[in-house]
């Protein structure tokens, strides 16, 4: 009894692979009349018959690899691919056969070599190669961005696996497609083959940061901008971007190295000088709170109007709200300072000096606050409702006793 359920389980096997492997013939043969039609019209009813025999062919765990079941495959959902592209029907996700088309032709080039070898097989190959192409560049010009990242990619593969070569612009545009369809997991799949197989550029550094800043990973975003700065130390936009994470995070020290760096190579641009200037001011105004009077300070504040004042000398290059910042900032330099160099005299001199020297100090305050009189007023012309304009003319009106005005700037902090 036991020898004839064997036996029949045998024969059950046997009918069961002839059966697929008639599936496979059925839909060679169905294939075949199908493509009889294409110079007159298309016969659509040959074709779905084909992809139905050649799916139970798929389908099936003894004969999905088999290499006949994989050609076909590919062959019949590439041609199904081509006839809704050309007769569209809103109903047919079309691009899930070219898809379909692609997976089955890599499967038979990684199990079947001496197959996927064959001419024929390697004319269908070589088809799917560009195709992938066109469609990658209509749907990226259609901002379809993550169906155009997965055919740049898809051309990437097909590309290394029928010349052995690796397409850099196929998975760059893969990955550009990802950045801007914002997929995170597509994204980091597409960068990562660049970057571990040495085939990445420039632009991935720089958008990476800029992908990881916008997650707020402060520190994959710092390890990929050194990264890029390592393997492309003159590119300016890597050095920019690091020195506004070194300006962000409060490392001024690096950013100054940075900016100086910059500025080497663009000694006037009036962007990277009020940057420079502002970080000198604010390192200088914070040892003035901390009641640091000391010539260090007094340095500080010496490197902050030199770059101001050689950003305003170049102030065309400023849009509207960098010159009000540029305009502003000397202004309110020049009250700040008077205040230091008012502290760091008073500081010095011996009590019994102040009675002959402390008027002139006051002087010289009221001569350093006036300074910034002319840049606070074409701050003012910039943004003439600038809240912290007005309140800086008044501070400077009453500082060197112009009453009138301090009372006109008072007024209109009051809203009068």
């Amino acid at each position: 009894m036991r020898t004839l359920l064997y036996i029949l389980g045998i024969v059950s096997i046997v009918t069961s692979l002839n059966a697929q492997k008639k599936n496979i013939n059925a839909a060679w043969r169905a294939l075949t009349d199908y493509q009889s039609t294409l110079n007159d019209k298309p016969n659509l009813s040959y074709l779905l018959k084909a992809k139905e025999n050649i799916d139970l062919a798929y389908q099936n765990p003894e004969t999905k690899e088999d290499s006949r079941t994989l050609t076909y495959y590919s062959q019949i959902y590439f041609e199904l691919f081509k006839y809704y592209q050309n007769q569209p029907d809103p109903s047919v996700p079309h691009y899930s056969y070219l898809k379909n088309a692609i997976e089955s032709f890599m499967l038979l080039k990684e199990k079947h070599p001496k197959v996927a070898a064959t001419n024929e097989v390697q004319t269908l190959g070589i088809n799917l190669l560009n195709t992938t192409n066109q469609e990658a560049i209509k749907l990226f010009n259609d901002k379809k961005y993550l169906d155009a990242s997965h055919f740049f990619e898809q051309h990437y593969w097909l590309q290394n696996k029928i010349f052995n070569i690796k397409d850099t612009a196929g998975i760059f545009n893969a990955f550009l497609s990802a950045y801007k369809s914002n997929d995170e997991e597509k994204i980091l799949k597409t960068s990562r083959e660049l970057i571990q197989n040495n085939i990445d550029n420039i632009k991935v550094y720089q958008l990476m940061y800029n992908f990881y800043q916008h997650k707020k990973d402060t520190i994959a975003a710092l390890n990929i901008l050194k990264k890029g700065r390592e393997k492309y130390p003159n590119d300016i936009t890597l050095l920019n971007q690091e020195t506004e994470y070194y300006i962000s995070s409060k490392q001024y020290l690096s950013a100054i190295k940075n900016l100086e760096l910059l500025l080497q190579k663009d000694s006037t641009n009036a962007l990277l000088l009020l940057t420079l200037g502002n970080i000198y001011d604010n390192l200088a105004n914070q040892n003035m709170a901390a009641k640091n009077y000391s010539d260090s300070t007094d340095n500080l504040f010496q490197k902050a109007i030199q770059n101001y004042l050689k950003s305003y000398s170049n102030k065309s290059q400023l849009d509207a709200e960098n010159l009000f910042t540029l305009t502003y900032n000397i202004g309110a330099y020049y009250t700040n300072y008077g205040l230091f160099y008012y502290n760091k005299k008073m500081k010095e001199f011996k009590i019994t000096d102040l009675s002959q020297k402390q008027k002139g100090v006051e002087d010289k305050r009221k001569e350093y606050t006036q300074m910034g009189l002319p840049y606070l007023k074409e701050a003012e012309s910039l943004k003439p409702n600038d809240s912290s304009v007005i309140a800086a003319l008044y501070k400077v009106y009453a500082l060197i006793g112009d009453t009138k005005n301090a009372d006109i700037y008072k007024n209109k902090m009051l809203g009068k």
